[in-house]
C-alpha cells in the first residue's frame, strides 16, 4: 500500500468527558468507529493506570519503512501507536543517534561514502568483536552524508528502495513526535533505549550524561511528548531514574540475566517495568507440552512491575510455528499471537507492525470491554 493511502487509512480522535474520562474513537476497515478509554502514557502515580495494553512501534514501523526513519515513526503514530522506541547510540560529538547498533554498516549507505572509507576499524563491545564504521568515531557532520537503509533486506525486501532520508538524533525525533502531537492532538510518546552503555561509558560517552543534555536541549518540548527510559543494563538506568523523573523499564533477554540482575523485587526499587523476550511469557510447544503462559507476567504484577513483550512481527519466520501460513517471509496468523499475550496480562507490545498491533489491541479490548459502543464514521 502506498503511504499516502496507508497513513490516511486511521484516523483517531482523543477527547475529555465532563466527568474527566480520556476517550478515543479510531476508524475501522468497515468505516465506523470504535469507543473506548484511552490509555494514555503512563504516569508516576501509578504502577498500572492504563485500562489497556499499549503499542508500542518498535523502532517505528520497520514492517513497512526502513527503520529509525522519519517516514517509519510517522507510520507507527500514524497507525495509533501509543509510543515510538528509538535504539540511542552516541556520536563522536556527544550527540545521541537514533541506530539499532553503533556499527553502521548493516544500516546505512557508509560503505559508499568516500570520505568515510579510512575510518573502519575493528572493536570488543560487550565481549564480542565488531568490524566496520562505529557512530562513536563520527561526529555528526561527518555522519551528514549517510542515509538509512534496510536492516533486513532478504526479510523485507519491499524496504531496500534507496530512500534518501538521512539519520535522526533524538533530537530530530523529539522535534517530529511534539509536530504530530500538535498536529493530530495525540499525546504518542518515546521509549528510548539505550545500548550498550558499559561500553560507551568506557569510551568517554556516558548515555545518561548524553541523555540528560538531549533532554535539557529540548525541554520546551517534553510537556508534550511522554517519554519511558529502557536499557538492559540496570546501572544506567539508575543514574538516569536517580536525576530525572522517567518511567524505567529493565530489558531481560533470558531467565538467567533476570537472575543475574537479582529478581523481580529488586528491579522493582528501580524501574517501573520489565521489557521481557515475549517467548519467557508465553512458552513454546515442545514435544509433548503445547504453548503455555509462563507465570512471569503475574510474578512481575505481584512485584509492582508492569511487563512490555517485545518484539512481535508479521512474518511466518518470527511466529510460533503454530501460527505461520506459507512462505517464510509471507504473513502468518500474527493476531493470535498478540491476542495470546494480551490475555496472558501483559501492558504493552512492542512491534514492527504498529498497525496489525493497534487493530488487534482495539479488537482484544472491544470483546471485554463493558458499555463498548459503535458509533457512524463521520466523513
Amino acid at each position: 500500500m502506498a503511504f499516502s493511502a496507508w497513513a490516511n487509512a486511521v484516523r483517531e480522535f482523543i477527547w475529555t468527558t465532563r466527568e474527566g474520562r480520556v476517550l478515543v474513537t479510531r476508524s475501522t476497515d468497515h468505516g465506523d468507529m470504535i469507543l473506548h478509554d484511552h490509555p494514555g502514557p503512563m504516569t508516576t502515580g501509578s504502577r498500572h493506570p492504563q485500562t489497556f495494553p499499549l503499542v508500542i512501534g518498535h523502532r517505528g514501523a520497520p514492517g513497512h519503512a526502513v527503520e529509525h526513519s522519519a517516514r517509519s515513526y510517522t507510520m507507527a503514530m500514524e497507525s495509533g501507536a501509543d509510543m515510538v522506541e528509538p535504539d540511542l547510540v552516541p556520536t563522536a560529538d556527544g550527540h545521541l543517534l537514533c541506530r539499532h547498533e553503533n556499527e553502521l554498516s548493516r544500516t546505512t549507505n557508509v560503505k559508499k561514502v568516500a570520505e568515510l572509507r579510512n575510518r573502519r576499524t575493528t572493536k570488543v563491545i560487550d565481549g564480542k568483536p565488531h568490524t566496520g564504521w562505529f557512530s562513536e568515531d563520527l561526529t555528526l557532520t561527518e555522519l551528514a552524508p549517510l542515509r538509512a537503509r534496510e536492516r533486513m533486506p532478504l526479510v523485507r525486501p519491499q524496504n531496500t528502495v534507496a530512500t534518501d532520508e538521512p539519520l535522526l538524533t533524538l533530537d530530530d525525533t523529539i522535534r517530529l513526535v511534539a509536530a504530530h502531537n500538535r498536529s493530530w492532538g495525540t499525546r504518542v510518546g518515546l521509549c528510548l533505549e539505550l545500548k550498550h552503555a558499559a561500553h560507551f561509558a568506557s569510551v568517554g560517552l556516558p548515555l545518561d550524561e548524553l541523555l540528560l543534555d538531549t533532554l535539557r536541549r529540548n525541554e520546551s518540548l517534553l510537556p508534550s511528548v511522554p517519554m519511558h527510559v529502557e536499557a538492559d543494563n540496570p546501572d544506567v538506568l539508575r543514574r538516569v531514574t536517580s536525576r530525572v523523573d522517567l518511567p524505567a523499564l529493565q530489558l531481560l533477554t533470558s531467565s538467567a540475566h533476570l537472575l543475574r540482575i537479582g529478581g523481580l523485587e529488586k528491579i522493582s526499587s528501580y524501574a517501573r517495568g520489565v521489557a521481557v523476550r515475549k517467548d519467557l511469557i508465553v512458552r513454546p510447544s515442545a514435544a509433548r507440552s503445547p504453548r503455555r503462559e509462563s507465570g512471569l507476567v503475574d510474578r512481575a504484577h505481584r512485584a509492582g512491575l508492569e511487563v512490555f513483550a517485545w518484539t512481535l512481527r508479521n512474518e511466518n519466520r518470527y511466529l510460533p510455528v503454530e501460527f505461520r501460513m506459507g512462505a517464510e517471509n509471507e504473513t502468518g496468523f500474527a493476531a493470535l499471537e498478540y491476542r495470546e499475550l494480551f490475555d496472558a496480562g501483559v501492558d504493552a507490545v512492542f512491534s514492527d507492525h504498529p498497525d496489525t498491533a493497534v487493530a488487534e489491541r482495539d479488537r482484544w479490548v472491544g470483546s471485554r470491554l463493558t458499555g463498548t459502543r459503535r458509533v457512524a464514521a463521520i466523513g
